[in-house]
């Protein structure tokens, strides 16, 4: 993770503890925007955004596995870039094991979290360079930073679509308590 003079907003190696602060704050408020609607209709709103705020800066564990350390400055001076698991093809797996793996009638509203959370962090780390996004397809590239709000926007507006599915009226009368909205 270095510096990228285009997307001031990424990390300083130089300072360490400020940029992790920065990437968790970033992270998580990118992915309650993305999960917004279906946080907002959820009976318990903290909870869904507090899921979703963790959630955004969960993937970036990948870095201290990578470092093998606790270290900040070890992470963000990993040698070649972030790790291979920051990329999509990993992102889609791992929805794709919440789809398989996740009880009950959720599955559906808990893979897209993992996805849209997830491909949320990417977006925003893939604008900063030296990313893996489409690996094992290609090496390390980059995208515009323009893409980043917009795919936001657009991770959003899915949310929203699958929340007036999952919440549509004659869905609300047979779902837990505790997703039903007030």
């Amino acid at each position: 993770m270095s510096p990228y003079p285009a997307w001031p907003f990424l990390s300083d190696p130089q300072h360490p503890f400020l940029s992790a602060v920065w990437a968790v704050l970033i992270h998580g408020v990118l992915g309650v925007f993305v999960l917004a609607p279906l946080i907002w209709r959820a009976r318990h709103r903290a909870s869904w955004a507090a899921c979703a705020f963790a959630g955004g800066s969960i993937l970036d564990v990948d870095h201290f596995i990578a470092a093998g350390s606790l270290s900040l400055h070890r992470i963000e001076t990993l040698p070649g870039g972030r790790p291979d698991t920051h990329s999509l093809a990993f992102v889609l797996l791992l929805s794709l094991v919440v789809l398989v793996l996740w009880p009950g009638r959720w599955k559906l509203a808990a893979a897209w979290s993992c996805f849209a959370v997830n491909t949320g962090h990417l977006l925003f780390d893939g604008a900063g360079a030296n990313e893996h996004l489409l690996y094992p397809w290609t090496g390390s590239d980059g995208i515009p930073w323009l893409l980043c709000p917009i795919g936001a926007v657009a991770l959003c507006a899915a949310s929203e679509l699958l929340a007036r599915h999952i919440y549509a009226p004659n869905r609300i009368s047979r779902m837990p308590a505790a997703m039903a909205p007030r």
